[in-house]
């Protein structure tokens, strides 16, 4: 009878011992991968969790900053960032820049060139110079600038410019085909004639 106690003593004891071993693997295992989840108790007693790991980085593009201000240059930003954030990447306006003549709020895209007018000097026309000549850029030109463009009146022309300050700038020509009114034939008849930069 003695040796049945010893014996169920021993038993019990190597089943916890089992236990607190197999529990212990579980939790290094748990804790050692990648992405694991750290939960933080916080003061008013909820927790919050926590993803352990790399942040990805964000997009960059890059955009030509010209004209009436401090540092002209190419510069890098990340993806969404504004016209104001490029011109405090150049370090600011110059003296003799027009504040007025340039949409700070507005966002930049990839490869465009921002050009910073100087106090009395002319707005040029949104056009961009290329090999093939001049195109009208869609995302900064006037309606009166559209209507430069075959098939394109003063209501469509209008409906541009609307549908620009709606949607945001066109992130491609073929997206003017969007804009009410503008269907394939008048986009194949102006396509070469339009950018975006």
């Amino acid at each position: 009878m003695e040796v049945n106690v010893s014996l169920r003593e021993k038993i019990i004891f190597g089943i916890l011992v089992a236990l607190l071993i197999s529990g212990g693997a579980w939790r290094a295992v748990n804790l050692s991968g990648t992405g694991s989840e750290i939960i933080q108790a916080d003061p008013a007693g909820y927790s919050s969790v926590e993803e352990v790991g790399e942040t990805p980085e964000p997009e960059m593009i890059t955009v030509h900053l010209v004209g009436a201000v401090n540092n002209p240059g190419v510069y890098q930003l990340p993806a969404g960032s504004r016209v104001y954030e490029l011109l405090e990447k150049g370090s600011g306006f110059s003296n003799d820049a027009d504040h007025e003549a340039i949409n700070q709020a507005r966002p930049l895209l990839d490869g465009e060139q921002i050009y910073v007018h100087r106090i009395g000097e002319a707005t040029a026309p949104a056009i961009a110079s290329g090999s093939s000549g001049s195109k009208i850029n869609i995302n900064q030109a006037s309606a009166v600038e559209l209507t430069a463009l075959p098939g394109i009146g003063d209501v469509r022309a209008n409906q541009i410019v609307s549908y620009r300050e709606e949607h945001g700038l066109f992130k491609s020509v073929d997206q003017i085909m969007n804009v009410s009114g503008i269907g394939e034939s008048i986009f194949n008849n102006i396509s070469d004639q339009i950018t975006i930069y």
